[in-house]
């Protein structure tokens, strides 16, 4: 637990849920409290230790890390409330997509801020995270926000913000592109002639059992794909017509595809 720093979650959707559930699991602050105008949200709430708010309120400024877990369009929302109560100390930590580092300092006229783009597996503590500091955060404050990140999954420092948008398209959105390429799957067991419920069963287990054999050692998908293809059989003749459709153009231009919106919600923003 880091002694005497307090944190406040804005938001408090699946990320801001996920996010708050490990941090507070693993201790990470000796006092949270939660901001969500939808009561609902915050109900679950049992523990007489963590503080709820409907609104962004001068109890804020008691706070040393501002977590803004709301939606992009809502920032100038946010913004406008929140820089009423800030103190030069605190840290802002975004995960809102596609909002810049500049374009939070600016709404908030605050100088200390972490942008952080997660993933949905934090739920599950499977995320990996992506962050990026004004060059005003301190040591133990970056040891602070880096265990944070890390009770949810794992994390990857970056020295250039410019990452923050392109890994925000692969793996902030991934697990969504993910899960389509999954009901596919299914859907084409279920073609093929398979019951649905051993479709579905079949496809899940394959995805979740290849990525463990991958993880667990040090080959690479293109090693592990070329020892599970035998010459002349089922999965190259699978392969083969990926190869036809250009399979790495089509996933390039998914991503691409998020990339642009990306740049567009920062745009957005600035209007």
């Amino acid at each position: 637990m880091i002694e005497n720093e307090s944190a406040t979650f804005i938001g408090f959707g699946n990320m801001g849920a996920a996010i708050f559930d490990s941090v507070f699991k693993n201790n990470c602050f000796n006092k949270i409290s939660i901001i969500d105008p939808d009561e609902s949200k915050t109900s679950r709430i049992e523990n007489s230790s963590v503080i709820t708010y409907s609104k962004i309120s001068k109890d804020i400024s008691n706070s040393k890390y501002i977590w803004i877990c709301t939606k992009p369009q809502l920032f100038s929302k946010v913004s406008n409330d929140l820089s009423k109560y800030l103190n030069p100390d605190q840290v802002i930590i975004s995960i809102m997509a596609g909002i810049t580092k500049k374009q939070i300092i600016n709404e908030t006229n605050h100088s200390k801020v972490v942008r952080i783009m997660p993933n949905t597996p934090a739920q599950i503590s499977k995320g990996i995270s992506v962050w990026n500091t004004t060059e005003n955060i301190t040591r133990s404050e970056k040891m602070a926000i880096e265990k944070s990140l890390n009770s949810f999954g794992k994390s990857i420092y970056v020295d250039k913000e410019d990452i923050i948008n392109l890994s925000t398209a692969l793996s902030g959105s991934g697990p969504g592109f993910f899960y389509r390429i999954l009901e596919s799957f299914i859907i084409a067991g279920e073609s093929s002639g398979l019951e649905k419920e051993i479709s579905r069963k079949l496809a899940i287990e394959t995805f979740i059992g290849s990525a463990e054999l991958l993880n667990s050692n040090d080959s690479s998908p293109e090693e592990l794909r070329v020892a599970v293809t035998s010459p002349g059989g089922t999965t190259e003749a699978g392969l083969n017509y990926l190869e036809e459709i250009n399979i790495d153009n089509i996933i390039t231009q998914t991503i691409s595809k998020a990339v642009q919106r990306g740049n567009e919600l920062s745009d957005e923003s600035n209007k």
